[in-house]
């Protein structure tokens, strides 16, 4: 029980949710940020604990390194995951006003964590090199929400789409 690294899939409160959503992929392969963030609020062990507790875990948290695992195709590098565990997801469609929730949410915890911290040495963390780190990392997180919402459009693809090459054979045709 707990955690064992900085990030929230290092952590049982990510487990849980990661595999929730593993549970919940839609049948057309599809996740909207959205739905899986009103789902995951409704879930008692997903729910994300107020931003004001400084939690270090949370499964906001999770979303996050989830979308930027997608969004850099690196999801499959994902060691907690058995293989092809996102193998149905075609697409990952983020809505500019849940990202910017989730970014206020991060942001809000990881200040509230800070000031924890005064009264609560390391908030909690065991080490201060852990503490720094998680730090680190929620700056990161919060970093790739705020790049992902200067992106054009309302609802963003996370999902780079590969362009397929075309032979110079089929071209000539």
């Amino acid at each position: 029980m707990g955690c064992w690294g900085v990030k929230a899939i290092e952590s049982d409160e990510g487990l849980d949710a990661l595999e929730w959503i593993r549970n919940h992929i839609p049948e057309d392969g599809c996740l909207r940020l959205k739905a899986v963030l009103d789902q995951l609020k409704l879930n008692e062990w997903c729910r994300p604990p107020a931003a004001e507790n400084g939690e270090s875990h949370s499964s906001t948290m999770l979303m996050a390194e989830l979308m930027e695992s997608f969004q850099n195709g690196t999801i499959e590098e994902w060691e907690y995951l058995p293989k092809n565990s996102f193998e149905k997801v075609v697409s990952f469609l983020a809505e500019k006003e849940s990202v910017k929730e989730m970014r206020e949410y991060l942001s809000k915890t990881l200040e509230s964590a800070r000031e924890n911290a005064q009264n609560n040495q390391w908030n909690g963390w065991f080490e201060e090199t852990n503490w720094n780190k998680w730090q680190e990392h929620m700056e990161s997180l919060i970093e790739t929400l705020r790049k992902i919402l200067e992106q054009d459009g309302d609802v963003l693809e996370l999902i780079p789409q590969v362009e397929q090459e075309i032979s110079e054979d089929i071209k000539m045709e």
